[in-house]
């Protein structure tokens, strides 16, 4: 896109973890995404929005990422009611690595999803037409 950040992540959203990798982006119509900020704890639990990974330790980096997929294959069956055709979701690593859940199954990816109006879990305007992460 060559017209992004049009009006980008606030300072109070980034504060709450939005636009910080990784984070889950649902399609939630064409050219409407909604962001899911993840948080990892080792004790205490965030009291954030977003998804919660429960960690052993912050440093292992493999275990964390199985339990982060395990995470996030969960949130895919809360939200997608068995006989509906389920929303579109990706997983976003980085701003070259993602993961596609598709048919029970990650699919790695390149490219991760931008622009359009992302909003948060409560329908608010998170970003129009920006990056949904943070480039400082």
């Amino acid at each position: 896109m060559s017209n992004l950040d049009v009006f980008p992540l606030s300072a109070e959203k980034r504060a709450q973890g939005y636009g910080t990798f990784p984070y889950v982006i649902v399609r939630v119509q064409s050219a409407v995404y909604m962001q899911f900020p993840i948080h990892f704890y080792l004790d205490s639990i965030p009291d954030k929005p977003g998804l919660r990974v429960r960690v052993d330790s912050l440093s292992d980096e493999k275990q964390n990422l199985n339990s982060l997929f395990d995470v996030v294959r969960k949130f895919h069956q809360q939200i997608n009611p068995v006989g509906v055709k389920p929303w579109k979701m990706c997983l976003v690593l980085s701003p070259k690595v993602s993961h596609f859940f598709e048919d029970n199954l990650f699919n790695f990816s390149e490219e991760i999803p931008e622009g359009g109006s992302l909003i948060d879990s409560n329908y608010k305007v998170l970003a129009l037409n920006s990056s949904h992460y943070i480039i400082d």
